[in-house]
C-alpha cells in the first residue's frame, strides 16, 4: 500500500480518480499531490473504551481535489490491502486518464474523512476493511 501510495505523489492527471459531476468540463484534472502518507492510526475506541481495535490513518495533501478524488484513492488503497488490486494496476489506473476505468465499488464511503487543514486530508479506516 505504502508503495502505491507513493505512485500517486507528485503531478498528475487524476482523470481516473474523479468521479463525473456537472463541474468534470470546467475543472482541470492534473492535480499536485504533495502527501499520500499511511501509518497505523489510534481509534476512538481504543482511547475511550480500551478496545484493541487497529486503525489505519491515510494523509493526502494537495493545493485542491477533484470530485471524490481522495474517496476513490483511498479505495483502491484500500483495494491493494486486500489484495484486490496490484501497485502495477493502480499505475496502469493514473495512466487510464479515465474516470470511467476506475472499479466499481472500489470508492471509500465518505463518514471515514475528515478534514483536519484547510490542505490536509485525513483518511481514518478500521484495518478490519484492509485485511
Amino acid at each position: 500500500m505504502q508503495e502505491a501510495a507513493a505512485l500517486l505523489l507528485g503531478t498528475h492527471d487524476f482523470s481516473t480518480f474523479r468521479a463525473l459531476s456537472s463541474e468534470t468540463p470546467f475543472k482541470n484534472p492534473v492535480k499536485t499531490l504533495e502527501k499520500a502518507q499511511l501509518e497505523s492510526g489510534v481509534s476512538f475506541s481504543q482511547r475511550h473504551f480500551h478496545r484493541d481495535i487497529p486503525f489505519w490513518e491515510l494523509t493526502f495533501k494537495s493545493r485542491s481535489f477533484l470530485y471524490r478524488q481522495v474517496r476513490r484513492m483511498t479505495g483502491a488503497l484500500v483495494a491493494i490491502g486486500q489484495g484486490r488490486l496490484s501497485v502495477s494496476q493502480i499505475q496502469e489506473l493514473l495512466e487510464a486518464r479515465d474516470s470511467l476505468a476506475f472499479p466499481q465499488n472500489l470508492t471509500a464511503p465518505a463518514h471515514g474523512l475528515f478534514l483536519t487543514d484547510i490542505l490536509e486530508l485525513v483518511c481514518w479506516l478500521n484495518s478490519k476493511i484492509i485485511i
